[in-house]
């Protein structure tokens, strides 16, 4: 199949279109729940395209984001591939080489922390005293709703610092989960957010880049119980992935398995008040033999209900091996992290089988026209 060009694009730290830049090479990688991450190599010769002299100015940590995209040729949408805030930045001025290191969507919420927005006019540096004769005030938020609306909440809090190039989605208002925050505990929102889709019934969050019809880049914040933008599933249309079939461009590449973070006994210690200290344990089939882990990094948590969920999160995790397929894909299937397919191999090691799968991991490559897939058991 034949691909449109992959084009690089710069943006300001709102969106703002910039300029396209010429470059040699791009990678880039997106997992669910996380930032994801795109590495752009330049290489200044006399032989390459003329790449705009003095980019050092234009391109400014968190300042600038660059997007990797493409006109799908089907449809004539504009596809992001990545994109994210440029983070790091090498030079090497003896072999004129740039490279470029940028994070995703979600890296944007590792730089405002869980705070009240209600705490920057009245701030005041000094000591915080919080107790039966001292309220919190601004300094904890209750969020309640849908694990979507807290999650937005959450997101709307941390953009009345400052403005950011993000669409939130509609509040549903329909749910009755609740979630409040210490502002005091100084953290990260991208931690929070990753604390709620650590939740045993937590969702997946993803902060998709868009390029709008203005030509502004933006991040789609996605919260849901399962975010599947394409499946493939024995039976249904398109069907399932085939390894034997050349014409599918499909092929499965490795099987990794670990069992060292297994568990089937699970406790779960949270915070301490005094010398009394919140403690919960689950349990599943001890088969084959009883593996007894210890979760220490909830300490923050004082509320049992929450801690017994992290432990039902930590035993559904831990109840099957960590196992990792990798699996080649042609970039024509637009697989996206969150998406499910079924793929049916004759292998060696594996045997003849349909794998049912979740694509936890995509990555790409400018110079082939193949996706890297990593997945997991859905059964």
């Amino acid at each position: 199949m034949t691909l449109n060009p992959l084009i690089c694009s710069v943006f300001g730290p709102l969106g703002e279109p910039m300029f396209q830049l010429p470059y040699t090479t791009a990678q880039w990688s997106d997992t669910i729940n996380e930032s994801g991450s795109l590495q752009i190599g330049i290489q200044y010769s006399q032989n390459t395209l003329k790449i705009p002299k003095g980019l050092y100015d234009a391109l400014k940590m968190w300042g600038a984001i660059i997007a990797v995209h493409r006109t799908d040729p089907t449809s004539g949408d504009e596809e992001v591939k990545h994109a994210g805030p440029l983070i790091d930045y090498d030079y090497d001025a003896i072999q004129r080489k740039l490279s470029l290191t940028c994070g995703g969507g979600w890296s944007l919420m590792t730089i405002r922390l869980a705070l009240s927005h209600d705490l920057d006019p009245t701030w005041t540096d000094g000591t915080l005293l919080i107790d039966e004769d001292h309220g919190a005030g601004a300094w904890t938020m209750l969020l309640n709703g849908t694990y979507s609306d807290i999650s937005r909440k959450l997101v709307n809090e941390a953009m009345k610092w400052g403005a950011l190039p993000i669409t939130l989605p509609e509040l549903q208002e329909n749910g009755n989960h609740q979630l409040q925050l210490n502002g005091f505990d100084l953290t990260p929102v991208s931690d929070r957010l990753a604390d709620i889709t650590a939740l045993a019934d937590g969702p997946e969050i993803r902060f998709d880049p868009r390029i709008t019809e203005s030509g502004y880049l933006t991040f789609d914040l996605r919260v849901m119980s399962e975010i599947i933008d394409h499946q493939w599933l024995e039976g249904g249309t398109p069907g399932a992935w085939d390894s034997s079939v050349p014409g599918q461009r499909v092929r499965l590449v490795k099987v990794t398995g670990k069992g060292e973070n297994m568990a089937n006994q699970v406790y779960v210690a949270g915070g301490k008040s005094g010398d009394k200290t919140i403690i919960c344990r689950k349990s599943s089939d001890p088969s084959p033999v009883l593996l007894q882990v210890a979760d220490k990094t909830r300490t923050t948590v004082t509320d049992l209900n929450i801690l017994r969920s992290a432990a039902v999160s930590d035993i559904a995790y831990g109840s099957h091996p960590d196992e990792t397929m990798s699996i080649e894909v042609g970039e024509e299937y637009h697989v996206m992290p969150g998406d499910i397919a079924d793929l049916r191999v004759d292998d060696d090691f594996m045997g003849e089988k349909l794998l049912h799968l979740k694509i936890t991991d995509v990555s790409g490559d400018s110079s082939k026209d193949l996706l890297t897939v990593q997945a997991r058991s859905r059964g």
